[in-house]
Parts: structure tokens; C-alpha cells; sequence
């Protein structure tokens, strides 16, 4: 009996043995299975945050190629609307109420064109463009002051203004130019969308 009872304890304990191993064994499976969901979940959370971040610079670079557009745009009509004005004031043209609404339309159209680059950046673009927007409001300071005095100054004076509007439309001119160059820069750069500030 003691050999019957031995064999038995021996059979207990290795049931018991297999049990605990398959206990074991199950626990193993059952953490490695969660373990691997958690990493395809990590692996799927990232890929989702990528995808959303190439959108986003995608609609991001959109939204800035429109906005320079607009901005050109509205710089092109300004300063045909600013030419013809001069043109009036320097009697070259006949004088009209259109060639001055369509100057005064073009200076608000700068102003509202600068707004999206401002928010839009990155701030090379922002920066030309304010520096564009702020040259456009002197050169209006200057034109406004010459429309205000035209009838009674001076031919010294009306020399004085045509002199200044010379140096600030060249000025405007190279404003543009590093508008330009800067919209190019920011809309080349290997498909990489810099932050705007």
C-alpha cells in the first residue's frame, strides 16, 4: 500500500505540476497576448498621430499658398491703381473719382491680405509681409498728404512729394521682392511645413 499510496502522491503532485505549468502557461499567453495589443495600439495611435500631422501640414501649406497668392494679387491691382493716381496728380491723366476709389480699395485690400499671412506665418513671410503692409500705409501717409494739398502748394512742394513717392514705391518694390522671395523659400522645402509662430 505504500507503494500504491506513493504512486499516487507521485500522480497528485504531477497533476498538481501540470496544472501549475498550464496555470503558468496560460498566464504567460493571456500577458503576451496583451502585451502585443498594447504595442499595435501604440503602433496605430502613432500612425493615426502621423497621418494627422501630414494633413495638417498639408492644409497648413494650402492655406499659405493661397494666402500669398492673395497678397500678390491685391499688390499687383495697388500698384496700378497707386501709378494711376500719381499720374492724376501730376496732371499726366485726367483727374477722376475711379482712379482714387481704386487706390483707396487697393490699400484696404493690402491690409486685409496681410492679416492671413500674419497668422499663417512662418514668420520669414510674416515678417517681409508686414514690412510690405507698413511701407503700402507710409506711401498712403505721403499720397493722402498730397491729395490734401495739392490745389494750394507750392511747386517746390509738389516736388518735395513726387520725390517721396519715387523713394517709397521703390521701396514697396523691394518689399515685394523679399515677399516673394520668402513665400518661395517657405513653399520649397522638401515637402517639410515649418511652424508658424
Amino acid at each position: 500500500m505504500d507503494e500504491g499510496l506513493v504512486a499516487l502522491v507521485a500522480a497528485g503532485a504531477g497533476l498538481v505540476g501540470a496544472l501549475g505549468g498550464a496555470a503558468m502557461g496560460g498566464l504567460a499567453a493571456v500577458r503576451g497576448a496583451r502585451i502585443g495589443a498594447e504595442t499595435t495600439a501604440r503602433a496605430t495611435i502613432e500612425q493615426a498621430r502621423t497621418q494627422e500631422r501630414a494633413q495638417h501640414d498639408h492644409w497648413l501649406r494650402d492655406e499659405r499658398k493661397r494666402a500669398a497668392a492673395l497678397m500678390l494679387e491685391v499688390y499687383d491691382r495697388f500698384t496700378i491703381a497707386a501709378s494711376n493716381v500719381t499720374r492724376m496728380f501730376d496732371l499726366e491723366i485726367e483727374a477722376s473719382t475711379d482712379a482714387w476709389s481704386a487706390y483707396r480699395t487697393g490699400v484696404n485690400e493690402i491690409r486685409t491680405a496681410y492679416f492671413p499671412l500674419r497668422l499663417l506665418g512662418p514668420a520669414r513671410v510674416h515678417q517681409a509681409a508686414r514690412d510690405l503692409w507698413q511701407l503700402v500705409e507710409e506711401y498712403h501717409e505721403g499720397i493722402q498728404e498730397w491729395a490734401d494739398g495739392i490745389m494750394t502748394a507750392s511747386d517746390e512742394t509738389r516736388a518735395g512729394w513726387r520725390a517721396r513717392e519715387e523713394q517709397q514705391r521703390y521701396a514697396i518694390g523691394g518689399a515685394h521682392s523679399n515677399l516673394i522671395d520668402a513665400v518661395s523659400e517657405s513653399l520649397q522645402g522638401n515637402g517639410v511645413v515649418s511652424r508658424p509662430n
